[in-house]
């Protein structure tokens, strides 16, 4: 049991109150057809984001939970109740209500336009495409909803906001 949660054994019998799907480096095919099963019969099913890789040095691709989610909808016919984290703007709420931010005072960096720079649309915040990781510059030319600014990399955006602040 973590925070209040218990997972079900490996074993059909062990009825789930919802299932969960997130990044799973050790999944295994009994697990998604039971996952399957759960969803079919109409479970509370969340995720708990919707990439569909991780972004790795490695010569491999990180299949993330947003392909695992393809995967099980494929089976059942049905998506995600919820899918938590980007690009849902709320997981800003608290830290605006925290720090009193208004909209035009935080910006959204991140590498993905289909999570990152959408819940920066979302939210009404400047959406920052970082290039070092899965989105390309051709990619956020195609966008329907383009980034509002485009960086090489972290670094770069650093110096550009030091040199702002300097200024």
């Amino acid at each position: 049991t973590t925070a209040g949660f218990s997972l079900t054994a490996d074993d059909p019998a062990d009825e789930p109150d919802a299932v969960v799907v997130g990044f799973d480096t050790t999944l295994a095919y009994a697990r998604v057809c039971r996952a399957a099963w759960w969803i079919h019969r109409r479970k509370l099913y969340v995720a708990t984001n919707p990439d569909f890789v991780c972004p790795t040095d490695q010569s491999t691709v990180l299949v993330d939970c947003g392909s695992i989610c393809a995967m099980l909808a494929a089976a059942t016919g049905r998506a995600p109740d919820r899918v938590f984290g980007k690009p849902d703007p709320s997981m800003l709420d608290g830290i605006r209500a925290r720090h009193g931010l208004r909209p035009e005072q935080i910006g959204m960096v991140g590498d993905r336009i289909y999570t990152d720079v959408l819940m920066a649309h979302r939210a009404g915040i400047l959406g920052v495409l970082v290039l070092t990781g899965e989105a390309t510059a051709a990619d956020a030319a195609r966008a329907e909803q383009p980034p509002h600014l485009i960086v090489p990399s972290l670094a770069e955006l650093g110096a550009a906001l030091a040199a702002a602040r300097a200024s």
